[in-house]
């Protein structure tokens, strides 16, 4: 071959080369604007839930908690924490955690048995919730409930009056992103218990004697919980309840309401001011 055929050659291998990379940065270029516009078309509240899914996903690997009867002696009223469909009583080891360190270890995180009607789950832990208060100073109890489960707390209620339970007080009920009245995202799904979810369900209607929420002295007080960044309960609204001390925690998404340093303070200031009247309310942090 000639040099100047070489030399041509070459020229054309240089100039396809250069083509080719030129229609590679093009090819990244649009991928990487497709990428983009794909992210910025996700509500930011999708991406927030989603960011919060790993944590949640380790407090599933803690250990089931010890039995009720076990429970620690703080002088106190004890704490139990009731988790909401899926959930482990893993979920509330950093909300635990941070009412140990505010002086209040008498803590118990419930287990609920999973495909079970909102009913049956409702008569499950009003057995627990009469187990703790046979070992509790005037028989009362706190609980603290995340989605689902203050669903299953208010079941309980009824399921307490229906057996003329006189020996357990619930003094304050604490809800976390709780579906007082449903969630149409429930529609996506269709066994026994996201059936209790969907609005209007035989359940929810039941639960709907309660309200609007009247508070003591005919039932405890209700202090629900919620955020309209919640992506779970839809509307977010829906988490608020007729009659509750109904307060926004902004920002939060569904499992952050577990997760925030700012929640934790907040359920923790709401379950104290229940003892307020008792005169046994606890300084704030700080």
């Amino acid at each position: 071959m000639s040099d100047d055929e070489e030399s041509g050659t070459g020229g054309a291998l240089k100039a396809a080369g250069l083509a080719t990379a030129r229609a590679l940065l093009k090819a990244g270029a649009w991928v990487g604007r497709a990428a983009k516009a794909g992210v910025e078309s996700v509500d930011p509240d999708v991406w927030k839930h989603a960011s919060d899914l790993p944590l949640v996903a380790l407090t599933m690997l803690a250990p089931r908690p010890r039995a009720v009867d076990e429970l620690v002696d703080d002088g106190r009223v004890p704490v139990l924490f009731v988790h909401g469909l899926g959930g482990h009583p893993g979920n509330f080891l950093l909300l635990r955690t941070y009412f140990r360190a505010q002086g209040r270890p008498r803590t118990h995180a419930v287990s609920l048995p999973a495909d079970c009607s909102v009913q049956v789950l409702g008569e499950v832990l009003a057995d627990t919730l009469l187990a703790a208060a046979a070992r509790a100073p005037a028989h009362e109890v706190d609980v603290v409930a995340h989605s689902l489960g203050g669903l299953v707390a208010r079941a309980a209620l009824l399921e307490l009056s229906r057996r003329g339970a006189r020996d357990c007080r619930v003094r304050t009920l604490v809800t976390l992103g709780t579906p007082h009245s449903g969630s149409h995202l429930a529609r996506y799904a269709n066994t026994v218990t996201t059936r209790d979810l969907r609005p209007g369900s035989d359940i929810l209607r039941r639960l709907d004697a309660q309200l609007p929420w009247k508070g003591p002295p005919a039932q405890p007080r209700l202090v629900a919980f919620w955020s309209g960044a919640d992506v779970i309960i839809l509307p977010a609204e829906k988490s608020t309840a007729p009659g509750a001390e109904n307060h926004e925690l902004a920002g939060l998404s569904h499992n952050g309401l577990l997760l925030s340093p700012r929640a934790w303070d907040a359920v923790f200031h709401a379950v104290d001011d229940g003892q307020a009247t008792r005169g046994e309310r606890l300084p704030r942090p700080g």
